[in-house]
């Protein structure tokens, strides 16, 4: 199987949830009361966990695994708390939830199959609170349009680079994290997961200094976003980039929720 959890899942509809979101806000309210919002961000998860077993939530369980495969490529994530097998809770210790965070307990209830789950922030003076909710089942996400007419492939690598992008889509779907089907490509493209390399940017002659890009062989890099705005800017930005840079073209794909759009990006 591509994507495996350490766990029996329930999926709760919105009802169950919000009864059962609303119990163990209690707990988490109550263990932020009793203490400094100041301790780390582990601690307080172990006393959450330990809190909710004590009230007979069970079973509650911290760092459950979830397990991405495709090919050769491994990927673990860890979900900070997994309880009664039917709600997810991450927390965390930071001074103000921001969308990467939710964006990260989204990937977790895709990754999972379950529609609902709880955000918390226990370093402020009041817990900060977000219910996450998704109506995406992994039937929903494998139902996407790949539209390529603006892309070239322009050597063997881009060639490969695409096959290796609509084997990730097909076998996992869309909606995910764009940094994991990034990790994914890298390293079955170079077997590396970071794949970054280091390129001069130039302000004519002039070496102004490097650059991250990700390469798929010595002229060509490749790009992967999930935008669902900003889309032309995004493009227009991409250009200026190869412009000061001595690389032939970058090959983009942009997943916009159903819509996959492939494009190769030339000065």
């Amino acid at each position: 199987m591509p994507i495996e959890v350490d766990s029996e899942i329930q999926v709760l509809d919105r009802d169950e949830f919000q009864s059962f979101a609303y119990q163990v806000m209690g707990i988490i309210f109550s263990a932020h009361n009793d203490f400094s919002r100041l301790i780390d961000e582990t601690p307080f998860k172990n006393i959450i966990r330990r809190r909710c077993e004590l009230a007979g939530v069970l079973p509650a369980r911290r760092e459950v695994e979830i397990r991405l495969s495709h090919k050769h490529f491994r990927k673990s994530y860890f979900m900070d708390l997994l309880l009664g097998h039917a709600l997810m809770v991450e927390a965390k210790t930071v001074d103000c939830l921001t969308p990467a965070h939710e964006a990260q307990a989204i990937n977790y209830l895709l990754l999972t199959g379950m529609k609902h789950g709880l955000l918390v922030n226990l370093r402020t003076p009041r817990v900060q609170k977000r219910f996450i909710s998704t109506n995406l089942d992994s039937v929903a996400r494998h139902r996407f349009a790949v539209d390529a007419k603006r892309w070239r492939g322009v050597d063997d690598a881009s060639v490969r680079s695409r096959e290796v992008v609509e084997d990730l889509l097909d076998d996992w779907g869309v909606f995910l994290n764009a940094s994991l089907y990034r990790e994914a490509s890298m390293c079955l493209l170079k077997g590396s997961q970071s794949g970054s390399v280091r390129v001069p940017i130039f302000d004519g002659d002039f070496q102004a200094g490097l650059h991250d890009v990700f390469l798929i062989d010595s002229h060509t890099a490749m790009s992967i976003t999930t935008l669902t705005d900003g889309i032309t800017e995004m493009e227009e930005q991409l250009k200026r980039l190869l412009c000061h840079t001595s690389l032939r073209c970058i090959q983009w794909t942009n997943l916009n929720h159903h819509d996959v759009k492939m494009a190769t990006i030339e000065s």
